[in-house]
């Protein structure tokens, strides 16, 4: 007999919510967490199953529903994931208090929840936007010392971040509804609650309205998203072709009505709350941290392994250092690149312009999360979520939906990472992939000028 997909999903669900209960907590590594860390897995497992056979529905209604129903059990669950949602409340609690979020951690004050931060948040200043830390501090006010009702709270903004992205979504395209209910959604916004989902959701909305030619409205939606997290900034220049090359004529203003109303409205908040350009000195606060899932880290790593081998293990950070520089290099000349090919087809034909544009967009926010110092699961919603609004096909589809479901899979309920556990075959897993990446490169420039020869 074989199980309908809504309710194997929904038992899936019903697993990682007793997970959470058991394993929800660093410690103690007891045997109630050694059983919660295999049910973890068990229903990661049951819901990959689940959404995949659900992934080529259809009917957004009926996928929506079924996102409702899979949510329910994490709803009422502790966090899991990661546990980013304590630290967000006692952030809240700072700014209350009329702490400069860019200079101090939750030890400041010091929190009424401190000991349900992660040790690695409790002194790092945040790299967040205003608009973020005046959410932060209404659901801290509202939660009056009773971390439930912030929980809650913060739960119920980032499911607000999550309809807005799949009504903006569905303004662009009535496609890929199903990633409403992926894995990494349940797991990393509706359980793990990260502001990720907000920036998507304003991003999204910039660029329906972008696509509409609303470009003062664009251009607001795309500063309240940079004063979520400013990694938003990256998405700007793509919605700025779509209002330039509208129709089959070129606004010349458009861009100008779009980027002031972004930096107006940046600059409103940043005045509102105090809280300005600070966070570019936050922006390293996660400096220190190494683990291979982002690219350039984890060569540098492997590099620094190398090293050590050789007798010289005081280079490793060094190692690390350069790949992390070579890094940003490679990514500014990916967003350049994307940038260019989404201006050629805004150029030649404005009309049918804004899934390509949109799917340069998304692979754009991807490129960023990969390739900056860090990478955790959840940086990957933002540029999913824009990847969303495309009609996605051929082996970009295919990659979008093995991510959504594998990235769930690198960490543990209690949010510690499997990253930090496979460092090693990590790293040189990395430069493998680079090493391959290169040759598939090479290969296809070689390639083209024997296909133009006679």
């Amino acid at each position: 007999m074989r199980l309908n997909p809504r309710w194997l999903g929904l038992a899936a669900t019903t697993l990682l919510a007793a997970s959470g209960f058991l394993a929800g907590k660093p410690l103690p590594h007891d045997a109630a967490w050694v059983t919660g860390v295999c049910v973890w897995f068990v229903g990661l497992a049951l819901l990959a199953r689940a959404w995949w056979a659900l992934r080529d529905t259809t009917g957004t209604r009926e996928l929506l529903v079924t996102a409702a129903i899979w949510s329910a059990p994490l709803l009422i669950a502790p966090p899991m994931g990661a546990l980013d949602v304590y630290a967000y409340a006692c952030q809240g609690q700072l700014f209350d208090a009329g702490f400069n979020l860019y200079e101090h951690g939750p030890s400041a004050l010091p929190c009424t929840w401190l000991s349900d931060v992660p040790p690695l948040w409790r002194d790092t200043p945040t790299p967040y936007g205003p608009l973020w830390f005046a959410i932060s501090g209404g659901a801290a006010w509202l939660a009056h010392g009773h971390l439930v009702v912030a929980v809650g709270l913060f739960r119920l903004v980032a499911v607000l971040g999550l309809v807005l992205c799949v009504a903006a979504a569905h303004r662009l395209t009535d496609g890929n509804a199903a990633l409403a209910a992926s894995p990494l959604v349940l797991i990393h916004v509706v359980s793990g609650v990260h502001n990720d989902i907000l920036l998507a959701g304003f991003v999204l909305a910039g660029f329906a309205f972008a696509t509409r030619g609303r470009s003062g409205l664009s251009g607001a939606a795309f500063g309240l998203a940079a004063a979520v997290k400013v990694t938003a900034v990256v998405a700007a220049p793509f919605a700025v072709l779509l209002v330039l090359f509208r129709g089959n004529g070129l606004c010349r203003r458009a861009p100008v009505s779009f980027t002031g109303a972004m930096l107006l409205t940046y600059t409103v908040l940043a005045a509102t709350t105090g809280h300005g350009l600070g966070f570019v000195r936050a922006l390293g606060s996660t400096a220190e941290l190494k683990q291979w899932l982002s690219i350039p880290t984890g060569v540098g790593m492997a590099a620094g392994y190398v090293l050590r081998a050789a007798g010289r293990p005081a280079a490793f950070d060094t190692a690390v250092a350069v790949a992390r520089t070579l890094g940003f290099a490679a990514l500014a000349a990916i967003l350049l690149y994307l940038w260019w090919r989404a201006l050629r087809t805004a150029r030649r034909t404005p009309a049918e312009a804004a899934d390509p544009v949109l799917t340069a967009a998304g692979l754009a926010l991807l490129a960023t999360a990969v390739l900056g110092p860090v990478f955790y699961a959840w940086y990957a919603l933002a540029g999913i979520a824009v990847l969303a609004g495309t009609h996605l096909t051929g082996r970009l589809r295919t990659g979008v939906h093995v991510a959504v479901v594998a990235l769930p899979f690198l960490t543990l309920p209690d949010s510690l990472g499997l990253a930090t556990k496979t460092k090693l075959p990590g790293a040189f897993l990395d430069v493998a992939l680079v090493v391959a990446v290169l040759v598939r490169l090479i290969r296809s420039r070689r390639r083209v000028p024997a296909a133009s020869k006679p």
